[in-house]
């Protein structure tokens, strides 16, 4: 598991790059609570251990042993599970797959495109 996620890593330096630059042009913190860019959608409140990775990526870390689906709130907008590539609308919490081995994370539709093959390329 380690050496997937340490190459899956490697394939997101790209995207941190870019999401780094963005972030010291505006201040905003390249790990961010969701609150940070949803402050008046009152859901995000009730998940306040989801994060986002730069401005594509939602994390949300499962938290209690044994689980394999893991509740994630899912902001305004279209977002794809980047494991599955399923896409979901924002505003709603969806039951995501949470095996030991797949944190779950969404990318915003608008970004997929562009962040897929990271995702697709073989481990």
């Amino acid at each position: 598991m380690f050496r997937s996620y340490a190459r899956l890593r490697e394939r997101l330096v790209p995207y941190l790059v870019e999401q780094v630059r963005r972030a010291v042009q505006s201040g905003a913190p390249l790990m961010r609570a969701l609150y940070f860019d949803h402050p008046h959608d009152d859901a995000v409140w009730e998940h306040p251990l989801q994060w986002l990775l730069g401005d594509d990526l939602l994390v949300a870390p499962v938290l209690e042993p044994g689980r394999s689906r893991w509740p994630v709130y899912l902001p305004a907008g279209s977002w794809v599970d980047v494991w599955t590539g399923e896409s979901f609308d924002g505003g709603a919490v969806v039951d995501a797959a949470a095996p030991l081995e797949r944190i779950p994370v969404f990318a915003r539709s608008v970004a997929w495109e562009r962040l897929r093959d990271v995702w697709e390329t073989e481990n």
